[in-house]
């Protein structure tokens, strides 16, 4: 027999934020938006590209 132990989604969703924002804290993510707000969009396409990685890394479960 075997048993498949899966988050809820809820439990994804605490890691997901704990992850955002241990790499990109709330002032780094509001940074990389006004650089992006005044054409230089380097930061956030970095944020955006940690933030695909990250949820890739932790998909969202199978319904049941």
């Amino acid at each position: 027999m075997r048993i498949a132990l899966t988050l809820s989604r809820e439990q994804v969703a605490a890691l997901r934020r704990q992850r955002y924002l241990k790499l990109w804290p709330l002032h780094a993510q509001a940074e990389a938006i006004q650089d992006h707000a005044n054409g230089r969009p380097e930061k956030l396409t970095a944020m955006n590209a940690d933030f695909d990685r990250i949820r890739a890394e932790l998909p969202w479960p199978d319904p049941v």
